[in-house]
């Protein structure tokens, strides 16, 4: 009698999508794509929790309209404090009326505050300046390393 050892297989997932088709000969994947843009419909004004004066206030230090516009769905998408710190410190980078002493301190972080709206917890001042200052300082040093 002949006897049949059967072959072990192992099988890693790590996330993604994926199928696992012992008796498959062959795999077909189709996309479908439709010319001309996709209806989006557009947000509600009245939706957002702050105002055109907050935005007012912030364009004083962001010269263009759309990166403005930019930086305030940066700050609203912000889920924790280093994210905020993350976003200010790229916003300093990039504008020139902004600079490390400006961000850290109280009256800007003050303009900020209404942007964060998915910002459950440390919302605080001095914790936002924390992760602020620390952004920065990681920022600064990555750009030291580059030879910028």
């Amino acid at each position: 009698m002949e006897e049949k050892t059967a072959s072990s297989v192992n099988i890693n997932i790590y996330g993604g999508t994926n199928q696992i088709l012992p008796n498959a000969t062959k795999a077909e994947q189709h996309f479908h794509y439709e010319q001309g843009k996709p209806e989006v419909p557009a947000p509600d004004e009245p939706s957002r929790p702050w105002s055109s004066d907050d935005e007012r206030r912030l364009s004083l230090y962001i010269e263009k309209e759309e990166t403005l516009r930019a930086y305030i769905a940066t700050l609203a998408a912000c889920n924790n404090a280093q994210q905020v710190g993350e976003a200010v410190a790229q916003m300093c980078a990039d504008e020139p009326k902004l600079n490390g002493d400006l961000i850290a301190k109280e009256k800007f972080i003050r303009l900020l505050l209404p942007f964060l709206v998915r910002l459950e917890k440390g919302k605080g001042i001095d914790n936002l300046r924390l992760n602020i200052n620390e952004a920065w300082a990681v920022y600064k040093r990555n750009r030291r390393a580059k030879g910028l």
